[in-house]
């Protein structure tokens, strides 16, 4: 990460600061939000960036790039990111590719009384 490209994210609001925590991201025109850079310091400090990032608005999905060999990739799959893929970077790194769907449109659905009444008998 370079400062002025750091500050130039903040400018355009793409960039979330937290207590033990730092997420650089950037969001598409197509509604596609790329994590640039996420580093947490504090347990409980990447899921803060999360919620933040999941409230952007405009966007539709959630993607990340993580090195395979590190275990950030269980907290992506505990935070519900599905591995579309890997890729290899020019130095034979290997990516995973991650990514998180958002269902704005996904209306809330709560059991009904009759629902629960069938249940139980």
């Amino acid at each position: 990460m370079v400062f002025e490209t750091l500050y130039e994210s903040a400018l355009r609001g793409e960039l979330i600061l937290v207590d033990g925590g730092i997420c650089h991201y950037h969001l598409r025109k197509d509604g596609q939000l790329t994590i640039r850079e996420i580093i947490s310091t504090r347990r409980g400090a990447g899921t803060q960036m999360l919620q933040r990032l999941m409230q952007v608005p405009g966007t539709q999905s959630i993607f990340a790039r993580c090195p395979s060999d590190l275990e950030s990739n269980a907290w992506y799959r505990h935070k519900g990111f599905l591995l579309e893929g890997t890729e290899t970077t020019r130095t034979g790194r290997t990516l995973n590719l991650w990514r998180m769907e958002m269902n704005h449109n996904k209306p809330q659905t709560e059991p009904t009384l009759a629902y629960f009444w069938e249940e139980q008998s």
